[in-house]
């Protein structure tokens, strides 16, 4: 039994092997049969299928010789737009150049005033504030701690 799972298993496998280098395989390396027939007969016939197609299916490198973009025919079909569409769209293109030609409006950007040294004023040394005497009650106008500091932002002009 377990044999006969693992050979089901390998047999997927070299199926699905054989699937995927026929889809990527270039067409001119595809021998024998076209590609449709290669695909029922892998999947009809799992193992024979996919040995066939492994052993006489595709062609040497060789046989696939690079072809030059102008040789390829779908290269050429590829140019959907046609002689009379692009002279069209070479005018219009001509005609928006020649009207921003003729405009000879100047742009221009409005300066940015240049920042105005200040003078440097005399620093004045700030005077202390006098300390509370020992012992003496704080005011009820006068917010300090206990001992006796004001807290930054107190005072009459925070209040005001």
């Amino acid at each position: 039994m377990r044999w006969l799972i693992i050979g089901g298993i390998l047999a997927l496998v070299v199926m699905v092997y054989a699937l995927v280098d026929l889809t990527v395989t270039d067409d001119r390396r595809i021998r024998r049969l076209n590609r449709v027939l290669w695909v029922v007969l892998i999947v009809i016939v799992p193992v024979l299928g996919a040995a066939g197609w492994l052993a006489w299916g595709k062609g040497p490198r060789a046989a696939a010789r690079p072809m030059a973009p102008d040789d390829d025919p779908s290269f050429s079909r590829s140019n959907d737009v046609t002689d009379a569409e692009a002279d069209r769209r070479i005018a219009e293109l001509e005609a928006q150049l020649a009207a921003l030609d003729a405009e000879d409006v100047e742009i221009r950007r409005p300066e940015r005033p240049q920042p105005q040294p200040e003078p440097e004023a005399a620093a004045e040394p700030e005077a202390p504030e006098p300390a509370p005497e020992q012992g003496a009650e704080p005011s009820a106008d006068d917010e300090t701690d206990e001992r006796g500091r004001r807290a930054p932002g107190d005072g009459p002009s925070a209040r005001a």
